[in-house]
C-alpha cells in the first residue's frame, strides 16, 4: 500500500524552493529551507529520547508554527502523531490521554494552569512547552546541529495519525489513520481543485482536528505555502487574506456567514481568493449563493467527509461549482460510495439513502477499539450517519444527519429543506431545526431562527412564510428567536441543545 511519508516530501519540497514562504503563522515566517530544519532539529531530539517508529506523541496545540513542526517531525521519523483537541479539559482529557498511552505530550504554556490536574493523573508523562521554560522548553529543541531526516522505516498501512471524535456517542475514539489514508486528501483537491506550487492556502479551521494534519500534507505535497490564522475569526481571516495574498480556504457555514456581514460593511481586498470551499455540515444553499454573488472572482465549493474518511468522500469539483452549486459533488479519487436504506439495499437515483463508503480513503479503525471499528465498517464498508441523495449526473446532495430525520405522522421531513427556506429571508442570518416529541404525532418540528440586524421577524410571519412555500407537513409547531445556536467546536449545530425534554412536550 502506497503512502504519505512526510520526511521525503518535505526534503524534496525544501530542495526545490529553498527560499520560497512555506509557513505564516503570527509572527513566525519559514521558508522552505527553515520549515525543513526545524523539522530536522526537532526530529533529532525525538530520537535522542528514544521516540521511534509506532510510538504515541500527543498534541495540544493551537493554530500555531509549532503545532507545524511538531507534526512534521513525528511523522519524519514514523511516530504516531496523536492530535488531541485544544479545547480539552478535564475528566474528558485524562480519559484520552490514558486511552492513547503516550511517550511524550507537546502542549502550550498558556494551557498548563487548565491541564495541571490531568498532567498530575498522567505521572511521569514526558512534555515539551511551547514558550516553555528549562528542561521541558520546546523552542530549546530548535537550537543546535540538524541531522538529515531519517529515511521512512514504516509502510503505507502502519499507523500514522490519531485523532479523537467523540461521534454521537459521546464516548471518545481514536480514530487511526495511516500513510495510505493520509496520501487521498493531496492527490484529491489536486484533481479537482487544481492545487499548485504557487497556492497560498488559509487555515482559519482548528489545526487540532483533522484540518491540521490534512492542509499541512497538502502544502508538504505541492510546495505551496501555508497561512495559519491563530484565531477562529472571520476578521483575522479577512486580514490574512489582504496582507497575504490567500488563494484557498476552507471553513464551515458560521464562518462565512459571518465573512459576508463583514464584507457588507467593511472593505477587504479578497481578489486574491480562486476557491473556496464550504465543509462540515450541511450547507445552506442560499449562503452559497450570496457567497458566490458577493465574491465572484472566486470559486464557491462544497466537500463532504468525515474524520474516519481521511477526510474526503466528496468533493464538488471546479468545473461543476457554478452548475451543481449546493452538491457535495462526486466521490473522491478511489472512493466508493452508496446510498442505502434500512435494510442496507441501494437506493434509485433521486431517493435518500445514508451514505457508505469504502476505499483506501477509510481509517483503519478505532485505537483498540475493535468492536466500535466493526460497528461502524461492515464488509468495507463505513456507514456515515449521514443521509443525502444523488442526482443523475452522479453529484450528491447532503441533506444531514440520519438521526435529525424528523418522522411527523409518518412523513419524513428533512431539516435542510425548512432551514434553506428560511435561509432565503434577508431578515434571518440562520436556522437550525430540531423535533419535539408529540404523543398524536410522534413528533413535530421546532426551529430555532438567529435574525440578522435589529429588525427581528416575528413567529407569525416566519410561520406565515413557511406555510407559503412548504408542504403543511413541514411546518413547525414553535419557533424560537435566539441570539446565536450552540456549536461545536468544529462550528456544527448542536441540535440535541435545542431540544425539549421529552417532559416539555405538548
Amino acid at each position: 500500500m502506497a503512502g504519505f511519508f512526510v520526511g521525503e516530501v518535505l526534503e524534496e519540497a525544501s530542495r526545490r524552493h529553498p527560499k520560497r514562504d512555506a509557513l505564516i503563522a503570527g509572527r513566525v515566517r519559514l521558508t522552505w529551507a527553515e520549515l525543513a530544519d526545524g523539522t530536522r532539529r526537532l526530529a533529532r531530539h525525538l530520537e535522542v529520547e528514544k521516540i521511534g517508529p509506532g510510538d504515541r506523541v500527543g498534541l495540544l496545540l493551537p493554530n500555531s508554527a509549532a503545532f507545524a513542526l511538531g507534526y512534521l517531525a513525528t511523522q519524519a521519523i514514523g511516530a504516531v502523531t496523536t492530535v488531541l483537541d485544544v479545547r480539552l479539559r478535564g475528566r474528558e482529557l485524562a480519559k484520552i490521554i490514558r486511552d492513547a498511552d503516550l511517550r511524550l505530550l507537546v502542549t502550550h504554556a498558556e494551557l498548563l494552569p487548565s491541564i495541571r490536574g490531568v498532567l498530575e493523573q498522567a505521572g511521569d508523562l514526558p512534555l515539551w512547552i511551547v514558550e516553555g521554560a528549562g528542561e521541558d522548553g520546546f523552542e530549546r529543541r530548535l537550537e543546535g546541529p540538524a541531522a538529515p531526516l531519517p529515511a521512512p522505516r514504516i509502510r503505507g498501512d502502519d499507523d500514522a495519525v490519531i485523532l479523537y471524535t467523540s461521534g454521537t456517542t459521546g464516548e471518545p475514539k481514536g480514530v487511526v489513520l495511516t500513510p495510505g489514508n493520509l496520501a487521498r486528501f493531496p492527490g484529491c483537491v489536486s484533481e479537482y481543485l487544481h492545487t499548485r506550487e504557487s497556492e497560498v492556502i488559509g487555515l482559519v479551521l482548528p489545526m487540532s482536528h483533522i484540518s491540521g494534519p490534512v492542509w499541512l500534507n497538502e502544502v508538504v505535497a505541492r510546495g505551496s505555502a501555508l497561512v495559519v490564522i491563530e484565531q477562529f475569526s472571520p476578521v483575522a481571516l479577512l486580514e490574512g487574506i489582504q496582507r497575504h495574498g490567500i488563494t484557498l480556504f476552507s471553513g464551515v457555514p458560521v464562518l462565512f456567514q459571518l465573512m459576508l456581514d463583514l464584507l457588507a460593511r467593511r472593505r477587504f481586498d479578497t481578489s486574491s481568493v480562486r476557491v473556496v470551499a464550504m465543509m462540515g455540515s450541511t450547507v445552506p444553499l442560499p449562503l452559497l449563493r450570496a457567497y458566490r454573488d458577493a465574491q465572484p472572482h472566486s470559486v464557491v465549493t462544497q466537500g463532504y467527509g468525515l474524520t474516519e474518511t481521511s477526510p474526503l468522500i466528496t468533493l464538488l469539483d471546479e468545473a461543476h461549482a457554478s452548475e451543481k452549486l449546493g452538491s457535495i459533488g462526486r466521490p473522491a479519487p478511489g472512493a466508493l460510495v452508496k446510498l442505502v436504506d434500512d435494510a442496507g439495499a441501494e437506493v434509485p437515483v433521486g431517493e435518500v439513502g445514508e451514505i457508505a463508503t469504502r476505499g483506501p480513503h477509510v481509517m483503519k479503525g478505532y485505537f483498540r477499539k475493535p468492536e466500535a471499528t466493526a460497528e461502524r465498517i461492515r464488509d468495507g464498508w463505513l456507514y456515515t450517519g449521514d443521509v443525502a441523495r444523488r442526482d443523475e449526473d452522479g453529484f450528491y446532495y447532503h441533506l444531514g444527519r440520519k438521526d435529525d430525520l424528523i418522522i411527523s405522522g409518518g412523513l419524513n421531513v428533512y431539516p435542510a429543506e425548512i432551514e434553506d427556506a428560511l435561509s432565503e429571508r434577508p431578515d434571518v442570518q440562520e436556522a437550525a431545526v430540531y423535533a419535539i416529541p408529540d404523543a398524536r404525532r410522534g413528533e413535530v418540528i421546532g426551529v430555532a431562527v438567529v435574525p440578522r440586524g435589529d429588525a427581528a421577524p416575528s413567529e407569525r410571519e416566519l410561520l406565515e412564510y413557511l406555510r407559503a412555500n412548504l408542504a403543511s407537513y413541514k411546518v413547525p409547531r414553535e419557533i424560537q428567536l435566539r441570539e446565536s445556536l450552540p456549536r461545536n467546536p468544529t462550528g456544527k449545530v448542536m441540535r440535541e441543545a435545542l431540544r425539549r425534554p421529552p417532559g416539555d412536550a405538548g
